[in-house]
C-alpha cells in the first residue's frame, strides 16, 4: 500500500545537528525507504529516479530514502488549493518516520460487485469504535459540493451569455432583411413568388446563423485553450480550467439556428406583406 502525505507534514530535509527522541517502535527504517516524489517537486529540486534523500519527522532528521520514481498526480481539483508538492511512502515506512504506528487518518476499500456494501459497513465500524464508514459517492458529493455551486453559476452565466448572443445575432438579421426591402420588392414585380423569395430569405438566414455561431464556437476555443495554457503553467498541473464540452457546442448551433431562423421568418413575414410598388417608389 502507498499513503499520500503533504511535504509540509513529512518535509525532504538535511540533517540537523540535534536528533529528536523518537518515541518506542518509531525510527528510521533498516534500509533506505522507496518514495515516489511529485513531478512538480522533482523538477524544483532536481531529483531524478535512484537519488537519495533524507527525510525530517517524529524520528528525528536524517532518515534516509531513495527516489523510485516520479509520478504526476491525477487533476482533481479538489487537491489544487492544497499544500503541494507530495512525496509517497509504503505505509509502514510512513508510520515509523511519521510516529503514528499502526495509525490512519482515512482509507479506502475497494470492494467487488456483489459484495453487500451495508453488511461491511456495518462490521467495519463495530470493529473500529468511533470510525465513520461511507461509501465512495457520498465522500465525493460531499466534497464536490463548492464545485457543483460552481458549475451551477457558470451554467447560469453560459445560458446568459447564449442568450444574449443570439438576441443580437436576431436583431441584425431582421435589420440585413430589412434593408433588402428594395431588392425583394422588385423580384416580387419580376413574377418571383413570394413562397420562392421567403425560402430563399430563410435559408439564407439559417445559413449566416449556422456561420456565426461557429465562429463564436471558435472564438470560444481559443479562449478556453489560451485559459488552460495560463493557469495550468501558474498552478503546475495537467488540470482543465476550461472546457468546450459537445453539450456546449451543440446548444450554441442549436440556439444560434433557431434564433436566426425566426428572426428570418417574422422578417420575411413582415418584408412580404407590404407592397412591392410602393417599396420601388411608384
Amino acid at each position: 500500500m502507498i499513503a499520500s502525505i503533504a511535504v509540509s507534514s513529512l518535509a525532504l530535509a538535511q540533517p540537523v545537528g540535534q536528533e529528536l527522541a523518537a518515541p518506542p517502535g518509531v525510527g528510521c527504517p533498516d534500509s533506505p525507504a522507496p518514495i515516489l516524489v511529485e513531478r512538480s517537486l522533482a523538477k524544483e529540486l532536481g531529483l531524478a529516479p535512484g537519488e537519495r534523500v533524507r527525510l525530517s519527522g517524529a524520528a528525528g532528521s536524517g532518515c534516509e530514502a531513495i527516489v523510485e520514481g516520479v509520478f504526476e498526480p491525477p487533476a482533481d481539483p479538489a487537491v489544487l488549493a492544497r499544500e503541494r508538492p507530495r512525496v509517497w511512502l509504503h505505509l509502514p515506512d510512513l508510520g515509523r518516520i511519521s510516529g503514528r504506528i499502526d495509525e490512519v487518518d482515512r482509507f479506502s476499500i475497494a470492494m467487488r460487485a456483489e459484495s453487500d456494501t451495508a453488511d461491511l459497513r456495518g462490521r467495519l465500524e463495530s470493529l473500529m469504535p468511533g470510525a465513520q464508514v461511507f461509501p465512495s459517492w457520498i465522500v465525493a458529493e460531499q466534497s464536490s459540493t463548492t464545485f457543483n455551486v460552481v458549475s451551477r453559476f457558470h451554467r447560469a452565466i453560459a445560458l446568459i451569455t447564449l442568450t444574449a448572443g443570439g438576441v443580437f445575432l436576431a436583431c441584425i438579421m431582421t435589420l440585413k432583411i430589412q434593408e433588402r426591402r428594395t431588392h425583394v420588392s422588385a423580384l416580387r414585380l419580376a413574377g418571383i413568388s413570394r413562397g420562392s423569395l421567403a425560402r430563399w430569405v430563410m435559408l439564407e438566414s439559417a445559413l449566416i446563423s449556422g456561420l456565426g455561431g461557429l465562429m463564436g464556437l471558435g472564438i470560444g476555443a481559443i479562449a478556453s485553450w489560451l485559459i488552460n495554457a495560463f493557469y495550468q503553467r501558474a498552478y503546475d498541473t495537467t488540470l482543465y480550467f476550461s472546457l468546450v464540452t459537445r453539450d456546449t457546442l451543440a446548444v450554441s448551433l442549436v440556439l444560434a439556428v433557431i434564433l436566426g431562423f425566426a428572426a428570418g421568418a417574422v422578417a420575411t413575414w413582415r418584408l412580404l406583406q407590404a407592397d412591392p410598388l410602393v417599396e420601388v417608389g411608384r
